[in-house]
């Protein structure tokens, strides 16, 4: 059997594919779900502390060779625990597992965090690309807001800066030092060409022409009202229903990363009025639904993508065979 390749979390990061590539990569696995990928809904179990999750997160995308061997194959484990931060520790803990496609036999494990703030980042740089109002190329001086400066927020910087040069960014957070020293890193990123820091989730989002919401997970939400919106803006919610009120997505044209996996979230008290998503990042990207924006109530477009196992798969794949020429890593015995 072969060995396991273990990558930390330094050498995922040294491995991580270029920006270029890794837009490259989500749009791939958005256009790849419901066609050429096999993905089960999250699965998970509700450790004491409110506002806990352990996921469970298996994927399979077909390659285009007949005998399988262009397969990539694995799963994603990730526990969640919102009081972290107050003991030093990160939110969230996180693996991805990959296996032979062949075989089954596991190929590699490794440090996940980069790899999801990466990909997330990375789905929301694909939405910014094909979904703005307008399009990207009149975008010039894009107005962003961007609510929270955790570790996500930092991961959406570059691509905002890729996708939306020259963009003007607003950013808010809870703790107002954290955001004004996110604010400060920004002057060092490509393509940003300013970012403050705001008071207030209002003074944020007014007039921006995309919102993007990475607030930290909680039992309490922090909704914002949707009429501090403008008429066409573009909100991005990677932190579920943290922010996006359920009556943002009733007069918006609201789309999901997968659909079956919004439902199953749905079930609980999660998106509570939300209503069923118009359409799938996939089937936009594809060309098999309505233009984005089509029919809305408002002209707004909501895009809540809740982290799909398949683009840590994809990422995870691409993370290994750069780490495979790099020779980084450890082959553990079997």
């Amino acid at each position: 059997m072969r060995p396991l390749r273990h990558l930390s979390a330094s050498e995922v990061a040294a491995a991580m594919p270029p920006l270029g590539e890794r837009l490259t990569l989500a749009e791939l696995t958005m256009r790849a779900l419901g066609r050429d990928a096999e993905m089960p809904p999250k699965i998970g179990v509700h450790p004491r502390q409110p506002g806990s999750l352990a996921h469970a997160m298996p994927a399979l995308l077909r390659g285009e060779a007949p005998d399988g061997s262009e397969d990539l194959i694995g799963a994603k484990w990730i526990a969640g625990f919102p009081a972290n931060p107050s003991s030093g520790l990160p939110t969230y803990h996180a693996l991805v597992l990959l296996n032979d496609p062949l075989t089954g036999e596991p190929v590699a494990v490794m440090d996940a965090a980069t790899i999801t703030a990466a990909r997330t980042a990375a789905i929301s740089g694909a939405a910014i690309r094909h979904f703005l109002p307008g399009g990207v190329a009149d975008a010039a001086g894009a107005r962003v807001a961007l609510l929270g400066a955790g570790a996500q927020a930092r991961g959406h910087l570059p691509v905002i800066g890729q996708v939306l040069p020259g963009a003007r960014v607003r950013i808010t957070d809870l703790d107002d030092e954290r955001a004004s020293g996110l604010a400060a890193e920004s002057a060092g990123v490509d393509g940003i060409s300013s970012a403050t820091a705001v008071s207030s989730v209002r003074d944020a989002v007014q007039s921006a022409d995309v919102v993007i919401s990475v607030v930290s997970f909680g039992p309490s939400r922090q909704a914002l009202d949707p009429d501090w919106l403008g008429p066409h803006t573009l909100f991005i919610a990677v932190d579920y229903d943290m922010q996006a009120p359920a009556a943002l997505a009733r007069d918006a044209f609201f789309v999901v990363d997968e659909p079956d996996q919004f439902l199953a979230t749905r079930s609980g008290p999660t998106f509570a009025g939300y209503p069923d998503p118009d359409a799938t990042i996939g089937e936009l990207l594809r060309g098999e639904a309505p233009r984005a924006g089509a029919g809305s109530a408002t002209g707004r477009i909501l895009v809540t993508h809740l982290g799909v196992g398949l683009a840590d798969v994809v990422f995870a794949s691409a993370i290994l065979a750069r780490a495979e020429q790099l020779g980084l890593g450890r082959l553990l015995p079997r």
